[in-house]
C-alpha cells in the first residue's frame, strides 16, 4: 500500500507554496533540466525523472519552453543570492563555464548537468553513470541556517508517534532500490556484513537473498521497526534531537538511508557520525525520490528541484569528510516515481 498522504513533490509544493510563497517553483515545475515531478495528467504512461534523458531511453517529462527554464534558473539564482543573469549555469562537464564560488559559496547550487551526459543507471547490468562527475565543491559551506528550517518544528517523536505500515514510494521505485542493493551487497549466502539502516521503518528494501551477520535499524517508531523482518535488532532515536549514533567507531560495512535525507535538520552532523561508525572503505548509500511529508522536509529541499537535491546531498558528504560522492538515476523505465542514489565511501 502506497501512502496516499505522501504526495508527489508537485502536489507537495502546492501546500508548501501557500506557506512559503514559492510560486515560481510551481510555475517552473516542468522545465527540461530542473523540473519537479509532472502533474497528474502528465504522469500517465511515463516515468518521472526530473533530470532529462538521452533520446530513446525514456519519454521526457519536460514540456515547458526556454521561458520556464529561465524562471527555474531565476528561482535558483534567488536562493543562491545571485543578482542578474548567469547564462545557462555552469555545466560542470565544461570547465570553461566554471563558477567562482570564492565570494559566494552558495553559487554551488547553480551548477547544472551536461544534458548529453545524463543517463539512467542499471547496476544489475553493470551500467552506472555518475551524474555529478566533475562537480565543483565550494571551500566553505553553501548552506545558511534557514535552509534547515521546517514548517513543523514540533518534536518529530510526536509526528511519528503512530505507526504507518505503508510504503512511501511505489512498487517500481522499491524494486529499483532493491536491485541497486543487490548489485552492491554480497548476496546468495550468509556473509559477515554488518549494516545499519538509518531512518528505518517496517521494511528496509534489502534483497531477499542478502544475509548479513547484523542488520541494525535506527528509526522513529518502535512498532514499525519491530515488524521489520530484515533487521536483527533496532534502536529508536530522533536524529534531529540527538545526532550522535550509539555505535563504536568503524562498526559498519554499509549504512543505508531511503527517502529520509530530506528530513534531517542537522544533516552534516549526522553524516559525520555515519562516517565515524563506518569501517574504512565502508559506504553510505542515500536514495530518494520526489515524495516527502512537506511539513517535515527542510526548507531548501522544498524550494529546489530534484537536480539540486543531488547537489545538496553531495555537499553533505563532502562536508562530513567522505571520499568523492557519486550520484545515479536508478529509476526503472516502467516506473512511476523517480529514484536517485547519492553515495560515497569512508576514506581508507
Amino acid at each position: 500500500m502506497v501512502d496516499k498522504g505522501h504526495p508527489y513533490l508537485s502536489w507537495l509544493c502546492l501546500a508548501a507554496l501557500a506557506s512559503l510563497s514559492l510560486h515560481l517553483t510551481l510555475m517552473q515545475s516542468r522545465s527540461p533540466l530542473l523540473n519537479l515531478a509532472a502533474t497528474a495528467a502528465d504522469r500517465k504512461g511515463m516515468a518521472r525523472s526530473a533530470l532529462g534523458f538521452a533520446a530513446g531511453e525514456r519519454p521526457s517529462v519536460g514540456r515547458a519552453g526556454s521561458s520556464s527554464l529561465g524562471l527555474r534558473r531565476s528561482l535558483i539564482r534567488g536562493i543562491a543570492g545571485v543578482v542578474g543573469s548567469m547564462g545557462a549555469g555552469a555545466a560542470f562537464a565544461a570547465t570553461s563555464n566554471a563558477i567562482d564560488m570564492t565570494a559566494n559559496p552558495r553559487t554551488y547550487l547553480l551548477q547544472e548537468p551536461n544534458k548529453a551526459a545524463i543517463k539512467r543507471s542499471d547496476p544489475s547490468k553493470g551500467e552506472k553513470y555518475d551524474l555529478i562527475k566533475g562537480l565543483q565543491f565550494p571551500d566553505k559551506t553553501p548552506f545558511i541556517p534557514s535552509d534547515f528550517k521546517r514548517m513543523d518544528e514540533s518534536p518529530d517523536s510526536m509526528f511519528y508517534l503512530e505507526p504507518r505500515f505503508v510504503t512511501h514510494i511505489d512498487d517500481k521505485a522499491i524494486e529499483a532500490v532493491s536491485k541497486y542493493y543487490a548489485a552492491e551487497f554480497p548476496t546468495g549466502k550468509p556473509s559477515d556484513t554488518v549494516i545499519l539502516d538509518l531512518c528505518s521503518s517496517w521494511i528496509s528494501h534489502y534483497p531477499k537473498d542478502f544475509k548479513p551477520a547484523k542488520a541494525i535499524g535506527l528509526g522513529m517508531n518502535g512498532a514499525e521497526l519491530k515488524e521489520n523482518k530484515q533487521l536483527t535488532s533496532y534502536i529508536v532515536q530522533d536524529l534531529n534531537r540527538e545526532s550522535k549514533l550509539p555505535f563504536e567507531d568503524n562498526t559498519f560495512d554499509y549504512v543505508t538511508n531511503v527517502v529520509s535525507v530530506d528530513y534531517l535538520s542537522q544533516p552534516v552532523e549526522v553524516f559525520k557520525e555515519i562516517n565515524r561508525v563506518l569501517k574504512p572503505g565502508g559506504r553510505l548509500i542515500n536514495s530518494f525520490s520526489n515524495r516527502c511529508f512537506p511539513t517535515k522536509a527542510i526548507d531548501l529541499w522544498l524550494q529546489t528541484p530534484d537536480w539540486v537535491h543531488l547537489l545538496i546531498v553531495a555537499q553533505y558528504f563532502k562536508a562530513a569528510g567522505f571520499d568523492t560522492p557519486s550520484a545515479y538515476d536508478i529509476t526503472l523505465l516502467e516506473g512511476n516515481d523517480p529514484m536517485y542514489v547519492v553515495e560515497a565511501s569512508k576514506k581508507k
